[in-house]
């Protein structure tokens, strides 16, 4: 999430916000109230206002002033209001200022347009200032009571700002003080454009620079117009200002956090939780930013006087001096902090960062270790309610130019987890370990294209669903989600969707036809009518002549003006010589090319589509043997039949993939796809009687553990381990059919672009099963001529789908979304689909899976395995995300996450690298959109800055 950054704050925590986020969520829901105690630059309210009730407080006026300005924002109109309104008083009052000073100004505009720097600093000695010696009748008291607005020209004009731009400082005030609404954005305004052009270190203003050691950096501060940043800023507020108000009321406090603690008012706030970025250094904010609180009060303050001179910091009597910035107070201070947290049963989150090699960085200005914190929260909440939470991170320093690393750590004290996010943590961690599988007796049965792990499924229900949920999946497929959820064992209720008809087929073949049917009658029967097909496969044994059987053939497909099969070899078994392999005989050749029977399978026409390998006038036949097409013609005419029709069409399915013609691999991720060469005829008999004995296994398997199990036909009907399941395109589901608010987790796997054409695939098998397919609703993007599904429709229905999950499934519940593209686009769509629809993402883990085909082609760019994204149902719509970064700052981003994970792993393949926390970056950051513009996938950068081995698929560092 992009906030409005004003200063570039000493230990600001905008970079750092992800990780904060991440962890307070663990503890917290969505409207839950929390404090930001040590607002600062207002970041943390400003990132987390969107989801929570916020309360801000600061001991500085201008934290304060900054908090309100980005807590509680005008709505873009009357900032536009209020810009006209400003700036017609500006202009007014700046002609009257300049008038008084116009000799001066006019001076220094020549000797900067010169870029004389001596002869400025000769002016600059000779202004009247209160700090200059020559003008000694000036004085504070004098100032305040004439108060004609000259107090910046009089204070700080020749060190900390030029004269003219003083003079703009007190105009913006003047104006400001004459305006009565909306004065903190205008204040935020000012301090953001101070920053910019004082001549000071860094942005802040403890100090100014010396004039004649620091020239070139004198003459380009002294020429930035301050208008400028604060028209700037302003513009920028009024671009990410809300179109109408919000209904949320933020409350902000300026003060000292004793008092706060003492104050009636706080302590009624129901504060769900504090956030606590104490100071955790002697330097004192104060110090660095006084000229803010300085312009913010304008009421001429008494210069600091020490042994009869002015402090070359020109700081002003009665300056705040925290106690935490103090190593004799500060621990007392904090903790009273941890004591009020313990007794209001309030949640304290405590940021901290502590140098990381305490031996070669020092740590002597540090007012309290970490170690005393730690100890000290310990003691006060007890160990089993504190968690420590860290993260590297490269802490800016003020002192140099160079960088520090330290350690981030977060402090969480007072409750445990809330159990849906420990769960969450815990899933993860278990996640990381586990080896995915889709290998039981159920799955063994069917084949389905990107069918998940069924381990993988158990462990979301476990960990993420409780007794009598209902577990909803809009895409459900082979039904994994479902068939997992109403087992015995975890007492909940599924739905289930899906557009085809074979889905709904293989959950009720295993749950109701399967136990329910004598398998061993069915298939003694069956197993007669395989036996009178073996003479099909019948071949001469080349060694001994007596008759063997073909397991197997290897061959080439026929050269279109030849019309022939080249047949390579022959696999075969010889009752008398065993396995064997031989060349073809003519008696091979006949029975191989021989169509003997056709009468029963349609041979229907398939869709023309280069992407799935289907030329212009294929057919069904096409994809098999002659031989094996004859064998399955006459296995339909015994299953028409047949009062087992069900069992043994899920039977016949499921060996359809392997009784097609394949390669030598069996290569099922194509089911349309036959290749030219070393094409492979597979004995069906065989594939069959090897299936039947997984049936039996399954029997066994569902009777044990699917005793209650059953499928419904109503939302009225569902009750613990039933299904209710539909066959139609989830983006027409009713609230009849499926009631809004009553579903508790959703786990889904939606089709991904043009890589799995379902409908299409499923012409290899309709004519078998006369299980139908629906091309016409089917959310999926196809160059097929008869379809043209293109882009735009698929997200179009994607987000109507998710549209009515968002109803579905109840607030701040759980969704687990399985995801595979490289393509940074296609993320970009999804995530604003879904934010679109509310479905706030939370975090991400990689799943492993077996290499498909695509990935041992292009190993770089495809991602085996998944992207297991965890969102949660906020049921708002979320705000789009932006960014002021560059491509090029994103990108750098992203190449240090990815050094990161190297070094801490090792090589690491492209989606691990996608899926280990470079993604779940980039979408918590809101970076995803603008790096997209310019890359279109991460292995674009990756390739800048790492080696490739292609021979493990890993990346390496140099």
């Amino acid at each position: 999430m992009d906030t409005i950054k004003i200063l570039n704050y000493q230990g600001n925590k905008s970079s750092l916000m992800p990780f904060i986020s991440k962890h307070l969520k663990k503890y917290i829901s969505n409207d839950d109230k929390i404090c930001d105690i040590f607002s600062g630059s207002g970041t943390v309210g400003a990132f987390l206002k969107n989801n929570y009730d916020i309360v801000a407080n600061d001991a500085e006026l201008y934290s304060y002033i900054i908090s309100s300005a980005l807590l509680n924002t005008p709505t873009c109109i009357e900032l536009k209001n209020l810009k006209n309104i400003f700036t017609q008083k500006y202009n007014l009052n700046l002609k009257n200022l300049l008038k008084l000073q116009e000799e001066y100004v006019a001076e220094e505009r020549f000797f900067l347009e010169k870029k004389d720097n001596l002869s400025l600093v000769d002016l600059y000695s000779k202004i009247p200032t209160i700090w200059n010696k020559n003008n000694t009748h000036l004085s504070a008291s004098f100032l305040r009571e004439k108060n004609h607005y000259n107090l910046f020209l009089y204070y700080y004009a020749g060190t900390y700002f030029s004269i003219e731009q003083s003079i703009n400082i007190d105009c913006v005030i003047k104006s400001i003080h004459e305006i009565n609404q909306h004065n903190d954005v205008l204040w935020s305004c000012l301090f953001y454009a101070m920053s910019e052009i004082v001549f000071s270190k860094d942005g802040h203003m403890a100090q100014p620079l010396n004039i004649i050691k620091n020239p070139s950096r004198h003459l380009k501060q002294r020429t930035k117009k301050l208008t400028y940043f604060f028209y700037k800023k302003l513009d920028e507020f009024i671009e990410k200002s809300p179109h109408t108000m919000n209904k949320r009321k933020y409350n902000i406090y300026n003060s000292d956090i004793i008092d706060l603690l003492n104050n009636n008012s706080f302590c009624n706030q129901k504060i769900k939780l504090i956030y606590a970025d104490p100071p955790y250094t002697d330097m004192q904010y104060s110090r660095y930013y006084h000229l803010l609180n300085v312009a913010a009060q304008y009421n001429y303050p008494n210069p600091t006087i020490i042994h009869g001179k002015y402090t070359k910091g020109l700081y002003t009597e009665g300056r705040n001096q925290s106690k935490l910035s103090k190593k004799s107070t500060a621990k007392d201070v904090l903790q009273k902090l941890f004591e009020f947290c313990y007794e209001h049963k309030i949640i304290l989150a405590l940021s901290y960062a502590y140098p990381k090699n305490k031996n070669n960085q020092k740590t002597d200005r540090y007012t309290i270790s970490i170690e005393e914190l730690v100890n000290m929260a310990k003691k006060i909440f007890g160990v089993k309610k504190v968690q420590i939470e860290q993260k590297n991170y490269e802490h800016a320093n003020h002192r140099n130019s160079n960088t520090k690393e330290v350690y981030e750590y977060l402090i969480l004290c007072g409750q445990e987890i809330h159990k849906s996010n420990y769960d969450l943590i815990k899933l993860k961690k278990e996640l990381k370990n586990l080896i995915p599988t889709s290998k039981n007796p159920i799955y063994n049965t069917h084949l389905y294209w990107s069918q998940k792990s069924y381990n993988v499924i158990d462990y979301l229900i476990e960990h993420l669903s409780k007794e009598n949920d209902i577990i909803f999946d809009p895409f459900m497929g082979s039904g994994v989600t479902i068939l997992e959820a109403i087992q015995d064992k975890y007492n909940r209720a599924a739905i289930g969707c899906d557009i085809n008809e074979m889905p709904k087929f293989i959950i009720e073949s295993i749950i109701n036809n399967i136990p329910k049917n004598n398998l061993k009658e069915l298939f003694n029967d069956f197993n007669l009518k395989l036996k009178e097909l073996e003479f099909y496969y019948d071949t001469k044994c080349s060694i001994c002549g007596n008759t063997g059987y073909i397991s197997k053939v290897v061959f080439n497909k026929p050269i279109r003006t030849e019309n022939k099969f080249i047949i390579k070899a022959i696999n075969y078994t010889c009752p008398i010589c065993g396995k064997s392999t031989k060349e073809p005989d003519e008696n091979d050749y006949f029975n191989f090319c021989n169509v003997r029977c056709t009468s029963y399978v349609p041979n229907k026409k398939l869709i023309q589509n280069s992407k799935i390998a289907v030329g212009e006038s294929d057919t069904i036949s096409d994809l098999f043997t002659p031989r094996n097409f004859s064998i399955l013609n006459e296995l339909i005419l015994y299953i028409n039949n047949s009062k087992y029709k069900q069992i043994l069409r899920y039977l016949l399915m499921s060996i359809i993939h392997l009784a097609k013609i394949t390669d030598t691999h069996s290569n099922s991720q194509w089911p349309l796809w036959i290749p030219k060469l070393n094409c492979v005829e597979k004995n069906i008999i065989e594939l069959l009687r090897k299936k039947i004995k997984t049936l039996i296994t399954c029997k066994s398997y569902v009777l044990s553990n699917y005793s209650n199990s059953k499928l419904v036909n109503t939302f009225n009907e569902l009750e613990k381990n039933s299904a209710l399941i539909f066959t139609k395109g989830s983006q027409y589901i009713t609230s009849e059919e499926i009631p809004n608010n009553s579903v508790s987790l959703i786990i889904t796997d939606p089709p991904y672009m043009d890589q799995v054409l379902y409908s299409e695939y499923m012409q290899l098998y309709q004519p078998f099963t006369k299980l139908n397919f629906n091309l016409k609703d089917e959310i999926i993007v196809s160059s097929a001529n008869e379809r043209k599904r293109t882009k735009a429709e698929y997200f179009y229905l994607l987000n109507e789908v998710f549209s009515i999950c968002k109803n579905k499934l109840k607030e701040n519940h759980l969704m687990c979304l399985f995801f595979h593209d490289s393509n940074l686009e296609v993320w970009v769509q999804l995530i604003n689909i879904l934010e679109r629809n509310g479905f706030k993402f939370i975090s991400q883990e990689h799943i492993k899976k077996s290499k498909t085909i695509k990935n041992i082609l292009s190993p770089k760019k495809s991602l085996s395995g998944d992207a297991l994204l965890f969102f949660e149902n906020t049921r708002k719509k979320l705000p789009k995300p932006t960014t002021s970064l560059t491509s090029y700052e994103i990108k750098y981003n992203v190449y240090l996450e990815a050094k990161k994970l190297l070094e801490q792993y090792g090589d690491l393949s492209t989606p691990e690298l996608y899926d280990m926390g470079i993604m779940e970056m980039l979408i918590e950051n809101g970076w995803l959109a603008q790096l997209s513009i310019k890359y279109k996938t991460l292995v674009d950068i990756f390739n800048e800055y790492f080696i490739w081995k292609g021979e493990c698929g890993k990346w390496h560092l140099p």
